[in-house]
Formats: C-alpha cells, structure tokens, sequence
C-alpha cells in the first residue's frame, strides 16, 4: 500500500524568508489578547490560518533565547495560560509570525500539538485523517466540557496524527497558532543559511512522528493480508486431514500431512496467525494417528501359537508378565488397571508414554513389556507399559 507523506508547508516558508523581513510586521486581524472565557461558544473561537496564506514578508526566523519554554495557546499575559504540549530549547528555530500585546506568534512546520474528538473525523483506509463537518473544535487537551476551544478546523482539513488517547486524536494541523513571549526569543536575519537548515530538521522531525504511525498501520495491514494467505494454506492441509477421517482406521495415513504441516511453518514470518493454526491442527492429527495405532492393536489377531512347538512358546519369554487385562475403579481417586493370571494379581498396569490406552484392552489376554518400580504406597509393583501384544481375544 501507498502511503502518502506529510506535505509541510516549509518549503513556501524558507522561499518567502530569501529576503530580509520588514523590522516591523504589517498588521493583520486582531487575536483576543487573552483566551476566551469558559463559557464563550465554540463558534467564537478563531479560525485556523493557513501559514501558505499569509503574506510572506510577515514570517521571519528567530532562536529561542530561554532554556525552555511552552507554547501558549493564546497571546496574553495571565497566571495559568492554557498551553500546548510543544516545549521549544533554548537555541533552537522556528518562524515567527506576528508580534501582539508583548507576544509573539510561532509558526511550526505542521503546526503545534492539540486534541480533535474523533467523533468529528474521518479516517481513509491509508490511515490519514480527515476533519468531517464544519467548524471541527482543536484543542490543547482531550477535554471539550467548560472550556472553548482553541481554534476551528474546517471541513475536509487533514490532521496530521502523531497518537490517540481515549476518543481523542492527538494531532498537528498547519496553521494553527502558538505563542511565547518577545523576550522569550530573538528575531535572526533571513540569509542565515543555517537557518533554513535548522527549520527543516525540524519539519522533518515532526513529518517522522506523523510518518511512524502510518507506517504502522501499512504494516499491520500488510499482516493482516498475509494471514489470510497463510491461514487459506493451512486450510488446504486441515481439508487433506477431513478426508483422511472419512478413510477406514487401518486406511488412514497422516505422515503426508505432517511433513507438509512441517514446510508449510518454515515458510512463514514468526507472527504469522498461520503459526498458531498449524500446532492446533498438528495436535489433531496426532490424536487422531494414535486413536489408528491403538485401534489396529486391538484388533489384530493374536498369534498363532503351536504348544507342540517349543520354539514358539519360546516366544512369550520376550514379556515382563502375561495375563488377563483388568480394570478396577475406587471411591477415592482414580481406578486401577492391573494384570490377573490364575485369579492372582500379578501388577499393576500404567502407560506414561501415552502409546496405549489401556481401557481398549480391559478383558483381554495380553503380554506386556517395560520397566517396574515398587511405590511405597501399593502392595503390588506397578509395570510401565512400553510394548503391549493383544494374546488372547475371548473375555473371561
């Protein structure tokens, strides 16, 4: 996706400052001295001036002179001005616009940081955002009870976002005015070369912050199409496993599907939503192989064994213990599967490695393989089954 970037109003601003400004700027309409009472509509606020519009001979730069300063809202000398955000350092430039009751004004390249309700937006699917009705409020904090706003945006104005907060976005918009005092800053000479240089680095500063988060949105648009891609490629596999379901059990063959499961993941990126599918569906196909193997198991036929054969009873050496399958259940905590041979009770019976489930083989004949231990708390010692071999199929 295309991003479309920043358009500052710089480059206007470092032409019309090629000549050396007036000493004194020409007049221009008033500016209350003085922010406008908590109970003055919002219509009474002042409309946002683009800098582009202004005459150019009545913008210069000047180097803040004090260590830090905040941007005030409004010209005019009270206690507790309203202030934005922006904090300027000392030696550093701006252009400044008019001077008005002992203040001056200071133009910043996208304008200075406020607030818009995102109720009075419209955001395109690049993630750029757009004001949507007329005289939209901009405001030096996410709060518009009790107090009016700084200026007016009109319809259609791009706010240039940098974040959000709650139903708020936190935005730049050129051409809305900030203030400091006279003494605060000192007029520089237009041909400075430094200047100009100074100005867009920081033109290019505040076009970064706005750029990070489009950048931002491109890319968690660029994940979202992808996971589509990867979760249709999982899809494929998981429809492979559907019909391996409808096979008979002993017909059933999952090795194809795992090994594509196993390149499919070499393929895509970490935070891929594809990752999270695949073990999901890789833990289905494992159940499901082990459902086959033990059911194959089961019902195999028992060998044949001729007794007259010595060799063949030889055979039956191979197991730990041979027996008849049991199960009993407790009142109190799991029941037991144990082996019975001549109405004793030879051991009792568990499968940690999860190969065999036990209950498919309760009643029947079988010999089983593995190592034995001796738990404190039982009389008979318990046998791990690691190999199991089905010998007889009548219950008894």
């Amino acid at each position: 996706m295309v991003i479309r970037r920043v358009v500052s109003v710089a480059p206007l601003l470092l032409v019309a400052l090629s000549a050396q400004a007036p000493s004194s700027p020409p007049p221009s309409s008033p500016t209350p001295t003085s922010p406008p009472p908590a109970g003055t509509p919002a219509a009474a606020a002042p409309a946002a001036q683009d800098p582009a519009a202004q005459a150019p001979a009545a913008l210069q730069f000047a180097r803040v002179v004090v260590d830090k300063v905040q941007l005030r809202c409004w010209p005019g000398a009270v206690a507790l001005p309203p202030v934005f955000e922006d904090v300027l350092v000392k030696d550093q430039v701006v252009a400044v616009g008019r001077s008005e009751n002992g203040f001056r004004a200071i133009v910043l390249p996208l304008g200075p940081i406020g607030y818009v309700s995102s109720k009075f937006t419209t955001t395109r699917d690049d993630g750029r955002v757009f004001t949507k009705g007329a005289k939209v409020s901009f405001r030096y904090r996410p709060r518009s009870a009790g107090e009016p706003p700084v200026t007016q945006l009109a319809d259609g104005s791009e706010l240039h976002v940098i974040g959000e907060q709650d139903e708020w976005f936190k935005v730049r918009s050129p051409g809305v005015e900030a203030w400091v005092a006279e003494a605060e800053v000192q007029l520089a000479a237009a041909a400075d070369p430094a200047l100009g240089a100074a100005y867009e680095t920081l033109r290019q500063q505040q076009a970064a912050e706005v750029q990070a988060r489009l950048d931002q949105i491109a890319a968690a648009q660029a994940r979202a199409k992808q996971d589509v891609v990867d979760l249709a490629a999982v899809q494929v596999v998981h429809d492979g496993f559907t019909a391996e379901l409808r096979k008979p059990l002993g017909d059933q063959n999952y090795a194809p599907l795992t090994a594509a499961l196993e390149q499919l993941t070499g393929t895509l990126a970490p935070e891929s939503a594809g990752r999270s599918a695949i073990e999901a569906l890789k833990k289905r196909i494992d159940t499901q192989r082990w459902i086959a193997e033990a059911t194959a198991v089961r019902d195999a036929k028992p060998p044949q064994v001729d007794e007259k054969a010595p060799e063949k009873r030889d055979q039956l050496e191979r197991f730990q213990s041979i027996g008849w399958l049991r199960y009993e259940s407790r009142l109190a905590g799991a029941g037991v599967y144990f082996l019975e041979k001549g109405g004793q009770r030879q051991y009792l019976l568990s499968c940690d490695t999860g190969r065999y489930d036990l209950a498919l083989f309760v009643g029947r004949e079988v010999g089983v393989i593995g190592p034995r231990r001796r738990p404190a708390t039982d009389s008979l010692s318990v046998l791990d089954v690691e190999r199991l071999e089905v010998l007889g199929t009548t219950a008894r």
